[in-house]
């Protein structure tokens, strides 16, 4: 089984797949006091915060109600992928369900 490439509709370059990632700061709690857990005399003093890649992700209604006492709308996500040309650049997204 063989997958076809798609080309690019603006140009006709070659498109690649790809993921967007977001970079999002998070607090260290380690970093908060590093004396106390390494001695601090020497001791190399780590980050306050950590990037961390997160995924994008579309988040639609499903139309159904969900929860016992307190009734919601039911939500679901889906992942974002999509493909960019080795050209001109052009990046086209989607969320496809698998």
């Amino acid at each position: 089984m063989s997958t076809v490439e798609p080309s690019c509709p603006k140009c006709g370059g070659k498109m690649r797949a790809g993921e967007v990632r977001i970079s999002v700061l998070q607090s260290n709690p380690q970093g908060m006091m590093p004396f106390m857990q390494q001695g601090y005399l020497g001791s190399v003093i780590p980050p306050l915060s950590d990037e961390v890649p997160e995924k994008l992700y579309w988040e639609e209604r499903t139309g159904e109600k969900k929860g016992t006492f307190f009734k919601r709308d039911e939500t679901r996500k889906i992942a974002v992928s999509g493909f960019r040309c080795t050209l001109c650049g052009y990046v086209e997204l989607y969320a496809k369900e698998k």
